[in-house]
């Protein structure tokens, strides 16, 4: 597997690769080629996967439209080569940072190629960003998906949207998912709703999990609860931060920002003290945070866009909202705040979609099998 970054390095990416990873490995040989961060070894084995890293330069900061941290690897395809001569395939992970060059490299090894497209064409992030980025995906990546034998999207949405013409490549849905054991029902955890109190946080707890971006549709959030009885959590970083918490104040809404990075144990522990769950992004190819606070069984309301709307059966596991329309969000908080029966009702299905189709083990069993179907 490619992916610009691994563990210790944390993003829904790199989440994805190690969960699939390690359930792979206990059948197959697995290995992973990254950069090398400082203070990481060159070689290790992570439950079962054999990890590889090659010297890198890595930019914490870049110009826009390119989303740090970026790596630069100039002895990449050396050791792609060398890592060839084991495998049987290559699954890309980035097609943002691994382009026909890596591609030709596989072909003309004689082994196959896969990508995943964890990221769908964007569209409606920024004018550059969607510009330059449809630029890149016409003029690098197309190339690279039509070089490939099998093509993966973590939804229905980014595989229609993304994939360029005459790609001959089998194509296949594989969505994130989650630790069903650690993502479940939970009572309310003692330290979180002190950490509440002490915050002044009242009302009807609503929590998103997101990073401050533009894309993610916070604003339109942060407005929707203005005038209600309810307190907003945002955990995330992003540089919209000090633009939201004065859109907050202005508005009389009471918002609290957590930056801190946590273990899936506190994390889930933080889904299970609050009420509802939102994620009003603009684009969004398939929302991990999505999948983990309906897995804990959490109310909850997401923009009718990209890869959400595949996730959520409308009110049935949560209810579907108009992208960009404050007026939906609040109107689908009340709707769960002044009825317990069918906020009970949008939890207990939450919890059944979730189980149905959004866990780890599922999404490496599919993923298998996608690999079968195409060697």
């Amino acid at each position: 597997m490619l992916n610009p970054f691994f563990y210790p390095y944390l993003g829904g990416t790199e989440k994805h690769i190690y969960e699939v990873g390690r359930r792979l490995a206990k059948r197959h040989h697995v290995t992973v080629l990254t950069a090398r961060l400082e203070n990481t070894p060159e070689k290790e084995t992570i439950d079962g996967m054999d990890v590889v890293r090659t010297p890198a330069k890595i930019y914490w900061k870049a110009p826009a439209p390119i989303p740090p941290p970026f790596p630069v690897m100039k002895q990449l395809g050396a050791d792609l080569k060398r890592e060839l001569a084991h495998a049987d395939a290559v699954h890309i992970h980035n097609r943002f940072i691994y382009g026909p060059s890596e591609g030709k490299l596989v072909k003309n090894a004689g082994k196959k190629l896969f990508l995943t497209l964890h990221n769908s064409r964007p569209v409606g992030i920024d004018w550059s960003t969607d510009f330059f980025g449809s630029l890149y995906d016409d003029i690098m990546a197309a190339p690279l998906m039509r070089m490939c034998d099998g093509v993966m999207g973590v939804s229905k949405n980014t595989l229609d949207i993304t994939l360029p013409k005459n790609c001959n490549a089998a194509t296949a849905v594989v969505y994130n998912g989650i630790e069903e054991s650690v993502f479940k029902p939970a009572k309310a955890n003692r330290e979180w709703k002190e950490y509440f109190e002490l915050n002044e946080l009242t009302g009807t707890i609503v929590m998103t999990n997101a990073r401050l971006l533009p894309q993610k549709g916070l604003t339109y959030l942060v407005d929707a609860m203005k005038g209600m009885d309810a307190s907003l959590v945002v955990l995330g970083r992003g540089p919209l931060k000090r633009k939201l918490e004065a859109q907050a104040a202005r508005q009389k809404v009471k918002a609290h920002f957590i930056a801190e990075r946590m273990t899936d144990q506190r994390l889930a522990a933080l889904y299970n003290s609050t009420d509802i769950f939102v994620l009003p992004s603009l684009y969004e190819p398939c929302g991990i945070a999505l999948l983990e606070a309906m897995g804990c069984g959490k109310p909850s309301i997401g923009a009718r866009i990209g890869g959400i709307q595949e996730i959520i059966k409308d009110k049935q596991s949560g209810m579907l909202v108009r992208p960009g329309s404050s007026d939906d969000i609040t109107h689908a908080l009340a709707a769960i705040m002044n009825d317990r029966k069918y906020a009970a009702k949008l939890a207990a299905g939450a919890r059944k979609r979730v189980l149905e189709k959004f866990t780890w083990d599922i999404v490496a069993r599919k993923v298998e099998r996608f690999y079968k179907e195409c060697l």
